[in-house]
């Protein structure tokens, strides 16, 4: 799976897949796709997965983490 190939990710953006992997979740569920990350001041803050994982998990904390008033994603 090339999400967990160092190597399919830019340099710069490696950081990202090293703190996934080092997670439970990562360590755990790391080849589960979809996934969504949500990274904050160069850390992983939020992790799910799936479609719903997205739109009852994902859009709701994007929401709360920018201060916007939550409305649900269409579709």
């Amino acid at each position: 799976m090339l999400i967990l190939k160092e190597e399919s990710w830019p340099a710069d953006s490696r950081w990202i897949l090293t703190e996934f992997l080092m997670s439970d979740e990562g360590a755990q569920r790391g080849n589960v796709t979809p996934r969504f990350l949500l990274m904050q001041d160069e850390r992983i803050i939020f992790t799910t997965t799936g479609n719903a994982g997205w739109k009852e998990k994902m859009w709701p904390k994007v929401m709360d983490v920018t201060g916007t008033p939550y409305s649900p994603p269409a579709g």
